[in-house]
Formats: C-alpha cells, structure tokens, sequence
C-alpha cells in the first residue's frame, strides 16, 4: 500500500510526485519532517523498484542502469530543492533557471551551462547530441514534457 505515492503507474509519474513532495515535506522547508521525508524515501525506492522491473520485464537484463540513474536523480533533487530558484523538469534532463548564486554548487552536482537558454542543466550520464541545429527551449519542452516548480520564492510553488 503506497502512502504518499497512491495511483502513480509509471516512472515519470513517480519522480514528479517525489519533487512535490519533497517540496512539501524536506526538513530545510517550513512544516518539513526528517521522518516523514525518510518514510517518503523509503516508499519512492520500493515502487521505482517495482515500476522499474515492470518496464522491463519483457527484457532479459537491461542495457541501462535505471537504478544508478535514479540514484543520482534522487540526490540531485534532494540537494536542490531547497534552493531558492525555477527548477524545471524536461524529459529526463533537470533545468534551473534565476540560479546565478547557485551556479557553483551547480557545477560541484554536474549541471552544466546552456548560455544560449541561461539556464543550468543536468541529466544522468554521458549527453550525445543528436541534432544538426538549435533547438529551442520550447521545441525540447513540446517534444519531452515539461514540469514546473516554483519560482523565486520559496513559498509558491507553480506545479504546471
């Protein structure tokens, strides 16, 4: 029985609904909670194990290391957070905009930066680019999909 991760059925679905709740519920945030945090850790591992092994099933090993990549999804998120910045997820790739006092610890996580979008990207693993030209911020959003959190404040949180 999934407490805090009831009617999620896919992977995407499950990493959106821990950003929101971990921008609920992280102890640095106002009415956050090390345990509940902990207890939401803990039902996210067991699920994206399970969701995981359902997408695979039909296949005898997997060629990529899912479980590697949430891993570092999971310590990316957990480490910014917090921060006081737009983090945006687009497909698999993390993007964080107004972060100019962040951009450091950016660096020290493995973002880098896109100066033609101003705005600081990170995703699990080696990027090949597959495109001749430039592709626009609004081309990759309409392609992969596109999530929002919050703005410059930490109390509002624009989940679009």
């Amino acid at each position: 029985m999934n407490k805090y991760f009831a009617g999620v059925k896919t992977v995407e679905e499950l990493r959106q609904k821990y950003r929101e709740l971990l921008k609920k519920y992280h102890p640095d945030n106002e009415g956050g909670s090390v345990e509940i945090t902990q207890e939401i850790n803990a039902e996210y591992d067991r699920l994206f194990d399970v969701l995981s092994k359902e997408k695979h099933a039909d296949k005898e090993t997997p060629k990529y290391d899912y479980q590697a990549e949430n891993d570092a999804f999971k310590a990316v998120i957990n480490t910014i957070i917090s921060y006081n910045m737009e983090i945006e997820l687009i497909g698999n790739w993390i993007w964080c905009f107004d972060c100019f006092a962040y951009k450091d610890r950016l660096k020290e996580l493995g973002f880098k930066f896109a100066p033609k979008k101003k705005a600081w990207t990170w995703h699990f693993g080696d990027y090949v680019r597959y495109h001749k030209g430039e592709v626009s911020l609004d081309e990759i959003r309409q392609k992969y999909g596109s999530k929002k959190v919050g703005g410059k404040s930490s109390k509002q949180y624009a989940i679009g």
